[in-house]
């Protein structure tokens, strides 16, 4: 049976279904550095060198240099800064500060929680133990109250 073509209805669903893949690697992409030494640090996709390799900048905001590095190396992520191939440090941040696009990273649930692994890392021993003690005092207060309600389903059973 041949293939007939779309009417304009059909292409105008397809256009409005959402893309599974929207994380292109683009030059202004903001990644998050899986490996190496500036693992775990936020950079900026400035130019593609090759299918496998891109330069990456901090935009002297997250702390890493302008450099090569592996496609392998980085994680994706959803926010973008509007600007050209091979764009400079200075440029990059102007950008940065103006789309306030860290501040939108540090919104989302990655964000929070690379906040909150940066404040367990920089906790104190005693800061740990104050933490431990309240979990264990909050896991006895919900095991009372979840051993209370159990006494009472049994009651009504009866």
């Amino acid at each position: 049976m041949p293939k007939t073509a779309l009417t304009e209805e059909e292409k105008l669903n397809l256009s409005k279904k959402k893309l599974l893949f929207n994380r292109y690697v683009e030059p202004g992409r903001l990644c998050l550095i899986e490996y190496g030494p500036y693992a775990g640090k936020l950079c900026f996709i400035v130019d593609i060198i090759t299918i496998t390799r891109v330069i990456v900048d901090g935009a002297g905001i997250t702390g890493v240099p302008k450099t090569i590095m592996p496609i392998k190396r980085l994680k994706l992520l959803k926010q973008r800064v509007k600007i050209n191939a091979n764009s400079r440090t200075g440029l990059l941040r102007k950008e940065v500060n103006k789309s306030k696009v860290l501040e939108a990273f540090s919104k989302s649930n990655l964000g929070k929680k690379m906040m909150i692994k940066q404040k367990r890392d920089l906790a104190t021993d005693y800061e740990r133990f104050q933490i431990y003690y309240a979990n264990k005092q909050l896991k006895k207060k919900m095991n009372l109250i979840k051993s209370q309600k159990k006494g009472q389903a049994q009651k009504t059973k009866a």
